[in-house]
C-alpha cells in the first residue's frame, strides 16, 4: 500500500502539476528559479515609439537590451509591443543579463517569443532564430572577442527547416535536429516560412545533469499571439560531448578551452534574437531563468510517466503544420 500511494504521489506531481504563465499570459513548460530576475518586452508597449541603435534602450528597465548588428539600421519599436528588425545587414538583438544596475545571470533558461516574417528574401538560414548561452562579446562584435560565442541556437528557418546549431568559437558551427547531426528538418510541409504571420516560438536549454545539455524547442502556428499559445512540440535532443560533431566543429584555437565536441555547460549569461537581410517583427518575448529540476509539462516530464498513463500514439500521424508525428524516444 505505502509502495502505491508513493507511486500515486510522484505520477501525481507529473500528471497535475500546476501550469504558470508569464508576464503576457502564455504557457511556461518549466517554472521560474525562485529568486532570479526575468526579462520581458513590457517596455516596448509603454506608448513611446522609438529607434534602439547602438546605445541600447533607455526604456529597458533593467538595461539589458544591447544591439551587436552588422551594417546600419535599428531595432523599430512601436510604442504597442512591437519591435521590427530594421538592419540592412545582420540584426543581433541581444539581451546581456550581466550589464546594469541588477544582474541575473541567464543559464537554465525558457524563451518565448512571437515573430512575424515581414516578406520574402533574405537568407535561407535566417529567419526566426535564438541564441541561449551566448557570450556579450562573441559573435563578431565590434570589439568583442570570437571565442565569447558559447551558443545554441533554435531556428524557424526562411527556407522552412528547423534545427538546432552549436556555436563554440565565432563563425565555426555545426548543427542537426531530432534525425540526426547535419539534418535540418521540414517545418511547414516543404513550404518557405510564412510571410505576415505571428509564429510562436519557445526554446529551453538546461543542464540535464553535470555532463549533459538538453534543448527543447515548441512552436505555436495557430493562436495568432493569443494567450496561453497553443503549443505543439517540434523536437528536442541532447549535448554529452559527441551529439553535434561535423565538419565544421574542428578544434578550436586561441581560447581558453579547446574541444568544441564539449557540452557548453556554463555559458555566457547573454539570449540573442538574430536573422540576416531581412526585417522580421517580435512581440511578447519573455526570458525566464528557470528551474530545471521541477515538475514542468515538458515532453521529457511526460516520458517519466509509467506507459499506461502515457498518451498512445499511431505508428505515423500528422500535426497541424503536416509534419510527420512520431512517438517520443
Amino acid at each position: 500500500m505505502k509502495k502505491f500511494v508513493a507511486l500515486f504521489l510522484g505520477l501525481s506531481s507529473v500528471l497535475f502539476a500546476e501550469t504558470t504563465y508569464d508576464s503576457f499570459g502564455f504557457q511556461e513548460m518549466y517554472p521560474t528559479k525562485a529568486g532570479s530576475v526575468e526579462w520581458n518586452s513590457a517596455h516596448w508597449a509603454n506608448g513611446k515609439a522609438r529607434q534602439v541603435e547602438w546605445d541600447g534602450d533607455s526604456d529597458d528597465p533593467l538595461d539589458w537590451t544591447e544591439s551587436h548588428s552588422a551594417g546600419d539600421g535599428s531595432f523599430d519599436i512601436d510604442g504597442k509591443g512591437v519591435m521590427q528588425m530594421n538592419w540592412n545587414d545582420g540584426p543581433r538583438f541581444h539581451i546581456n543579463s550581466l550589464r546594469g544596475s541588477q544582474t541575473q545571470f541567464f543559464l537554465n533558461v525558457e524563451f518565448t517569443g512571437y515573430f512575424m516574417r515581414n516578406a520574402l528574401g533574405g537568407k535561407d538560414y535566417g529567419g526566426m532564430i535564438v541564441g541561449l548561452r551566448s557570450g556579450p562579446l562573441g559573435h563578431a562584435s565590434s570589439g568583442g572577442d570570437d571565442c565569447d560565442a558559447t551558443t545554441y541556437y533554435a531556428r524557424f528557418r526562411n527556407d522552412g527547416k528547423w534545427d538546432f546549431e552549436k556555436e563554440w568559437k565565432h563563425p565555426e558551427s555545426y548543427y542537426r535536429t531530432t534525425s540526426g547531426v547535419g539534418n535540418q528538418d521540414p517545418l511547414w510541409n516543404g513550404d518557405v516560412l510564412p510571410v505576415g504571420k505571428w509564429i510562436g516560438m519557445k526554446y529551453v536549454a538546461r543542464n540535464k545533469d553535470a555532463s549533459t545539455v538538453r534543448l527543447e524547442l515548441w512552436i505555436d502556428s495557430t493562436s495568432n499571439a493569443t494567450p496561453p499559445g497553443k503549443w505543439e512540440f517540434v523536437g528536442a535532443v541532447e549535448d554529452a560531448g559527441i551529439d553535434f560533431r561535423g565538419a565544421s566543429s574542428e578544434a578550436i584555437s586561441g581560447c581558453s578551452y579547446t574541444d568544441a565536441y564539449a557540452p557548453i555547460l556554463k555559458g555566457g549569461g547573454t539570449v540573442l534574437m538574430r536573422s540576416d537581410n531581412d526585417h522580421p517583427y517580435y512581440q511578447f518575448v519573455t526570458i525566464r531563468e528557470i528551474d530545471p529540476n521541477a515538475s514542468s509539462t515538458s515532453p521529457e516530464a511526460i516520458q517519466k510517466m509509467p506507459k499506461k498513463f502515457q498518451m498512445k500514439s499511431s505508428a505515423k500521424s500528422f500535426d497541424l503544420l503536416g509534419r510527420c508525428a512520431s512517438p517520443l524516444r
